[in-house]
């Protein structure tokens, strides 16, 4: 049985009083500091996320809008083709195009040229249902034979006569001449001749005409869309903050409640620790000192000895589990109201609860600082954390060696509480909650509360670990 005490000394002035009193009314102010950053972080967070939620929607919105100006775009390509080919082109067609008539290419190219072809619009051909282009404002096509894709057979033999369009392909060899121009948008159509005869009359137009028409919507209805979000984010922001004051109210309320529910248990347990100190515990000293005195006349006298004497062993053992029974209450008071946990410091407070362990036989091991400066609300978390982890290690864990350690981390103090008992396995903490036992669950809310972090790791037959660290 060993304990190792490696501190500074264990008397404490009045200074290192006074020092603590400072660091408590320090610790005061950090609460409300961790819960304005906490406010602030979910402002921001709901921020982040309108303002995540305008971008997605401004960018569905433009994908949409887009796809529709496109739509309508070419809808209008297609109706202003449709009105070209039909009442332009169709009562310009002669029978004799299909002979390859010159008067007859002649009229038809002067009236494309000058009705037709535009900036926008800069190629036309006129295809035979066997893929020869009879006429084409690119001379060099005329009387060349291509394939036909199916959508323009489709277009050429529709009972509708609809116009229908596409992007061309310009890698396709009837496209060769059309190349240079960049990306185009091809509309085809039906028409016939006056015998009847179907042609397929086919434009190009450019593609910058598309997006033209798209950057006109866009400029009428990106305004309206950017004010509309922007309204809506602004007005996000009054009601994130009014719900964040609301909930900075209310955590509060709730950590008054706590602070309050906290300091009623300790009044309560001081309360019951001077009652047993008071009254069962003095009431048991009596009783051992009139044990103690009556095994003294009741002891022989003189060489003969007498019958009483044969009374002394019990009077002697009921004297001995007397003053057990007031060792046990007294551990019973350290651990519900320790006496010098504020007045001498958490070391001294951790060496008490070592104490009984040390005396049933367990190999004992504290690493503390005496001068740790704490707060008294600090002080009085970590003793209950140790006090917990301690009776778990001699209660359930059985073990024959604990090591505590307490040392300064920075801007924090650290507790870490070693075991070499039983351990456990989640399974088994999980029965244990079950069973009532939420002793170190209650504590890690208690030291989240306090911006501070609890962690227990355990393993069957390995042992248990608990380290605890909050703020000084």
């Amino acid at each position: 049985m060993t304990m190792t005490v490696l501190e500074q000394g264990r008397a404490r002035t009045d200074g290192g009083r006074a020092e603590s009193v400072g660091a408590g009314a320090g610790a005061g102010g950090r609460r409300p500091g961790l819960l304005r950053r906490l406010i602030r972080n979910e402002v921001a967070r709901f921020a982040a996320g309108g303002l995540l939620a305008a971008v997605l929607v401004g960018a569905g919105t433009f994908v949409v809008v887009s796809r529709d100006a496109e739509a309508q775009a070419v809808g209008h390509a297609k109706d202003i083709t449709s009105v070209e080919g039909r009442g332009i082109v169709q009562p310009a067609l002669a029978d004799a195009l299909l002979t390859n008539d010159p008067t007859g290419w002649a009229n038809l190219d002067k009236i494309c040229r000058q009705r037709i072809l535009s900036p926008d619009v800069v190629r036309v051909k006129l295809w035979k249902a066997d893929g020869t282009i009879i006429y084409s404002d690119e001379p060099r096509l005329i009387g060349q034979r291509f394939q036909l894709e199916d959508a323009e057979l489709a277009s050429l033999h529709s009972p509708t006569g609809a116009a229908d369009a596409g992007v061309s392909d310009l890698t396709a060899p009837e496209n060769q001449y059309e190349r240079s121009f960049g990306k185009l948008l091809q509309v085809y159509l039906p028409v016939h001749t006056p015998n009847g005869t179907p042609l397929l009359f086919e434009t190009y137009q450019r593609y910058q005409a598309i997006t033209q028409y798209q950057q006109s919507v866009w400029a009428s209805f990106l305004p309206v869309l950017i004010g509309g979000l922007a309204v809506l984010f602004v007005v996000q922001i009054p009601l994130a903050v009014g719900m964040a004051r609301r909930l900075r109210a209310s955590l509060a309320e709730r950590q008054a409640l706590l602070e309050r529910a906290i300091n009623a248990s300790e009044q309560e347990r001081g309360r019951i620790a001077r009652d047993l100190h008071d009254g069962v515990v003095q009431r048991l000293a009596a009783v051992t000192f009139s044990l103690s005195a009556l095994a003294r006349r009741l002891a022989p006298t003189g060489s003969g000895g007498s019958r009483s004497g044969s009374a002394v062993p019990d009077v002697e053992k009921a004297a001995g589990e007397t003053r057990a029974a007031m060792r046990d209450l007294r551990t019973l008071i350290v651990e519900i109201a320790p006496p010098n946990l504020h007045a001498e410091g958490i070391d001294n407070a951790l060496r008490d609860l070592l104490e009984p362990l040390s005396l049933a036989g367990t190999a004992v091991s504290l690493h503390a600082p005496a001068a740790t400066g704490l707060p008294a609300a600090t002080t009085t978390l970590l003793f209950r954390v140790a006090q917990e982890a301690l009776r778990n290690a001699g209660k359930h864990a059985h073990a024959t060696r604990v090591t505590v350690r307490l040392r300064n981390h920075g801007d924090s103090v650290r507790l870490e509480i070693s075991d070499d008992g039983c351990g456990f396995s989640p399974a088994d903490l999980e029965h244990r909650r079950r069973d009532g036992h939420v002793g170190l669950s209650l504590l890690r809310d208690l030291v989240a509360d306090a911006g501070g972090t609890l962690h227990v790791t355990s393993n069957p037959g390995s042992g248990t670990d608990v380290a605890v660290e909050v703020p000084r």
